[in-house]
């Protein structure tokens, strides 16, 4: 099967693909098509139009929404196609990276009971869902909290952000070794809905793909 995938940052990009991957050996990637935060509501329609030919396979942030339908009802205004597979990683795609916590604590020696945890949260929909919990933004509790717990000092400088940065200097390599080597999808999953969901989507794909 045939793939176009969207994300905002080489972060991003490698999680869809870890995902994909998780799901079938057999997906190809056509090419990566960038839609940066409010990128999103200006493509989506395209990206809607363009998994009429093949799937489409978008990866954002929930960020301060309610919920994700909200989210999608938001910005996409016409009806989505069966095979655009739009993912919303709650609240963040670092909050699915935590969620394997005991891969993250290891890899970036960081003890596990300084780890965030999973809760039950309510989104605005009828059911709880298991997510990570956070105090605030999980990309900046990495970058402002959990980096002053890494043991090793490489990966302190690499993921530190420098006076008026969002990020370290160094996050995207400090990060996809961890994704593309280390990251445990089937612990993960366990700590976050919104992840687990998004292999059902594909896993639905597939199946669609094979009847």
């Amino acid at each position: 099967m045939k793939v176009y995938i969207v994300g905002e940052d080489p972060v991003t990009y490698a999680i869809i693909k870890k995902v994909l991957a998780f799901c079938s050996p057999k997906i190809e990637i056509i090419t990566e098509l960038p839609a940066r935060g409010g990128q999103v509501k200006c493509k989506i329609s395209k990206f809607n139009k363009l998994s009429e030919s093949f799937p489409v396979i978008l990866l954002t942030d929930l960020d301060a929404s309610l919920c994700a339908p909200q989210l999608l009802a938001e910005l996409l205004e016409e009806s989505k196609n069966e095979n655009f597979i739009f993912n919303i990683a709650v609240d963040e795609a670092e909050a699915w990276l935590m969620a394997d916590r005991e891969g993250f604590s290891k890899y970036f020696n960081i003890e596990i009971g300084d780890m965030p945890n999973a809760t039950l949260t309510k989104q605005g929909g009828r059911n709880e869902l298991v997510e990570m919990n956070f105090s605030y933004k999980s990309s900046m509790y990495l970058t402002h909290e959990l980096v002053n717990k890494m043991k090793k000092k490489e990966h302190r400088d690499q993921l530190t952000p420098k006076q008026g940065a969002a990020k370290g200097p160094e996050y995207n390599p400090c990060m996809l070794p961890f994704i593309n080597e280390h990251w445990n999808i089937n612990q993960a999953k366990v700590n976050s809905d919104s992840l687990n969901r998004m292999i059902l989507r594909i896993e639905n794909l597939l199946n669609r793909q094979k009847s």
